[in-house]
């Protein structure tokens, strides 16, 4: 009994122990099997963005501005505004020496008037004068061409007889009129020795007859000879050429008749479609043409595209101007807004249209007014190596100190 009891109270805490080592050894399996637990971390508050400024400087300008040139060269013959004047949209700011230009377009209307008259009377067909007159030219043409046929057969006929020489009838003709010129000659000259010791014998009725009979022989005389001698090379030559120009004269005839004939014939038709669309033409190229001139004029003017005052004239009369030079400065002084000029490429990534910025200037150190950006230049500027972006800020506030040309500052404040 006391060797079992002893057994037990030797045995017990053997047992124990091994539990407790069994329970220890499985807890610590199990904890190292069980997936690791992150300790827990401490949440810190946020720290604030950091803002930034973005300083930039501009100008102050019109909403509503223009440097306003012509389209042409040429001298300035009238400047009709002064530095500040207000004028009104349409208005006649400045001209040029417009005399040429002038000339122009009166020629120009007055080829669309004879375009239109010439157009019209083809529309209304011939008046019955001009059917008459035409007529008459017909006519006349015919009497023409009857008269050059006549002339052509007597240059014919004289040639040919030319070439058939003297006929036996003529010489004996010629020789017969000699034969009485020379009895006349010597009954004349027995008459004049009768009274040829008289004092006023030459003045005498005798000697007047003796002239005369003189010079009917010498006439007749020539003639025979010239019968007897024959026709010359020369005299036929004269006569082919009167036979040519005679012929000459004839086709001319002719073509003015069938001239005169034709347009008598185009009268009584009346004008066809396509001369009619012909005409129309013209008168459309006229009325181009005049239109042109008119542009080409009003080039020569300058004229105020919207109400405004003058900011700045750049020439005087008497000046010459070239074309897209400015001549006149004009802006809508009711709305300013500011131009940036140096605002890198660096800080226009920072910045947006609509983002509110703050607006200081240099002639009212103590101006601080309120605007927002409108536009963002979509280009680069180049100026002096730097690349900078032109930036259009308006004004939420304005102030009636501002000027045309102030020196502005803006300031954008951005996060970092």
């Amino acid at each position: 009994m006391f060797s079992l009891t002893f057994m037990k109270r030797k045995i017990l805490p053997v047992v124990v122990t091994l539990i407790i080592l069994l329970g220890l050894g499985y807890y610590s399996y199990t904890v190292y099997k069980s997936p690791e637990k992150e300790p827990p971390q401490t949440v810190l508050p946020e720290e604030a963005p950091k803002a930034e400024t973005i300083w930039a400087s501009g100008t102050v300008v019109p909403s509503r501005r223009a440097e306003l040139s012509f389209a042409i060269g040429g001298k300035v013959v009238e400047i009709a505004v002064r530095e500040g004047d207000v004028v009104e949209e349409g208005q006649l700011l400045a001209r040029l020496d417009d005399a040429e230009l002038q000339a122009a377009v009166a020629q120009a209307k007055a080829q669309v008037q004879a375009a239109e008259a010439k157009l019209a009377h083809l529309k209304a067909g011939p008046r019955p004068e001009e059917l008459a007159a035409a007529e008459a030219a017909v006519q006349e043409a015919e009497a023409a061409l009857e008269t050059a046929r006549a002339q052509l057969a007597a240059a014919q006929a004289e040639l040919r007889r030319l070439e058939a020489g003297p006929s036996e009838e003529e010489i004996a003709a010629a020789e017969a009129e000699l034969k009485q010129a020379e009895a006349v000659l010597q009954q004349a000259q027995a008459e004049y020795d009768k009274i040829a010791w008289a004092p006023n014998a030459a003045a005498s009725p005798q000697a007047v007859a003796l002239e005369q009979a003189t010079a009917a022989y010498e006439a007749a005389k020539a003639r025979y000879e010239a019968l007897l001698k024959g026709v010359s090379e020369e005299e036929l030559d004269a006569a082919r050429a009167r036979v040519r120009a005679a012929y000459a004269q004839v086709r001319l005839a002719e073509a003015r008749l069938s001239q005169a004939q034709a347009q008598y014939e185009l009268l009584k038709a009346g004008a066809t479609e396509e001369e009619i669309a012909a005409a129309e033409a013209e008168v459309a190229q006229a009325e181009a043409a005049l239109a042109q001139a008119r542009a080409a004029l009003e080039k020569a003017y300058l004229y105020a595209p919207f109400k405004g005052v003058v900011g700045k004239v750049w020439l005087r009369e008497g000046e010459m101007a070239s074309l897209g030079q400015p001549v006149i400065s004009l802006g809508d002084l009711a709305t300013f807004q500011v131009e940036t000029t140096d605002l890198r490429e660096t800080d226009v990534v920072k910045i947006y249209e609509g983002q509110r910025v703050e607006l200081t200037f240099d002639a009212l150190p103590n101006l601080v007014l309120p605007g927002h950006i409108v536009r963002i230049a979509p280009r680069a500027s180049y100026e002096e190596g730097s690349t900078n972006y032109t930036v259009i800020v308006a004004f939420d506030q304005t102030d009636p100190r501002l000027r045309w040309g102030m020196t502005a500052y803006v300031n954008i404040e951005v996060s970092k």
